[in-house]
């Protein structure tokens, strides 16, 4: 059996798969420069950028006041705090009804 003379047929097939091939990556081509092109786009109004300023910054202050670490270490140490469970309860309560 020859082949010789089925040697046209494989060119042309070979062809035809390497022009899909190339047409394929062109497409892919095109659709990612058109992909890139047609990014979305996002305005934040001033307030909304004063809110971020304004939460950023509560995220980065201290909840530890110095002062008042300080001043109940003093009290501790003199034994002047921490000896009337009772009375810190109170003092804890009527605290959270002022707030409210």
């Amino acid at each position: 059996m020859k082949i010789h003379d089925q040697r046209a047929n494989l060119d042309t097939l070979g062809g035809v798969r390497a022009d899909a091939v190339r047409d394929e990556k062109a497409v892919a081509a095109g659709k990612a420069v058109h992909d890139a092109k047609a990014t979305d786009q996002v305005r934040v109004s001033t307030t909304s950028q004063l809110a971020a300023t304004a939460a950023a910054a509560a995220n980065e202050a201290s909840d530890v006041r110095p002062e008042a670490v300080a001043r109940g270490r003093a009290l501790l140490e003199r034994g002047e705090l921490g000896q009337d469970a009772a009375r810190l309860a109170d003092a804890l309560i009527d605290s959270l009804l002022d707030k409210g």
